[in-house]
């Protein structure tokens, strides 16, 4: 988990704080970086690429991995350069090994994002990876500061739990988890995640939830930003386990958090 990291890039400077995040958090975790220029050359307004285009894209993508590469002394810095789609060349890579950790970025504007759709939700269709959605510059968690685990589903498997307890551990940081569920449904479930994590991490770890159900008058997005603002919260992660996380969770939140947000699978 979090074992070797993948930064897409691109000239845009949107992904400034993806990129330096990226950084601090194979620094810390003492793991690999790969950063990867993928380039599509019929994006360039042409029904089909021609060769001095596919030239021009690589030779961008490398000065864009150079600048990188040099702008840091932290770590070493592997680079790639790859063409074709990126949601699918991210897949093919994740696939073959190269990673299991994506580091996103907004690659587009939020108007460009209106009439295009969402890019980083594209890449998390065909990831089985996990990953970091990172829009604005904010530290990594750590001690003195909660994660903040969002879920509306209504039961914790075993590899959920064990997953934010290693998310917990590499960190170093509390758990808060939040319910966003139906207020209807049981919530026993939730006392049995914060019981079962206490054994798990023991007393160094702070373990504690909240409930909130979401409501016409406030959607999941909202709760969540409240909570973390309350809360002091540094990232939200939502572990997609199990029916743990719905669709429409996902969509509100990695969109929409004052917070980076993790992606846990």
């Amino acid at each position: 988990m979090f074992d070797k990291i993948l930064l897409p890039v691109d000239p845009s400077k949107r992904l400034k704080p993806a990129r330096e995040y990226a950084i601090a958090l194979s620094e810390k975790l003492g793991v690999p970086l790969v950063a990867a220029f993928i380039s599509n050359p019929k994006k360039a307004g042409t029904s089909t690429a021609s060769l001095d285009a596919r030239d021009g894209f690589e030779a961008l993508g490398k000065r864009q991995l150079d600048n990188i590469i040099e702008s840091n002394q932290s770590i070493k810095i592997k680079p790639i350069v790859m063409e074709g789609k990126r949601h699918k060349v991210l897949a093919k890579m994740v696939d073959e090994g190269i990673a299991d950790t994506l580091i996103l970025g907004p690659f587009r504007s939020y108007l460009s994002r209106i009439f295009t759709g969402s890019e980083i939700e594209r890449i998390l269709e065909y990831e089985s990876s996990h990953a970091f959605v990172v829009r604005k510059p904010h530290p990594l968690p750590g001690p003195g500061s909660p994660a903040l685990v969002v879920v509306d589903g209504t039961k914790f498997s075993d590899k959920a739990i064990d997953s934010v307890e290693v998310f917990a551990r590499k960190f170093g940081c509390d758990i808060e988890f939040l319910y966003l569920g139906k207020g209807r449904i049981k919530t026993d479930f939730m006392d049995l995640a914060v019981i079962t994590l206490r054994e798990k991490l023991g007393e160094k770890f702070h373990i504690t939830s909240t409930i909130k159900p979401h409501t016409f008058f406030k959607s999941r997005k909202v709760i969540v930003n409240s909570v973390v603002e309350s809360k002091g919260a540094r990232i939200v992660v939502l572990p997609l386990i199990n029916h743990l996380v719905s669709e429409f969770l996902l969509h509100q939140v990695v969109l929409n958090a004052l917070v980076p947000v993790c992606v846990i699978r």
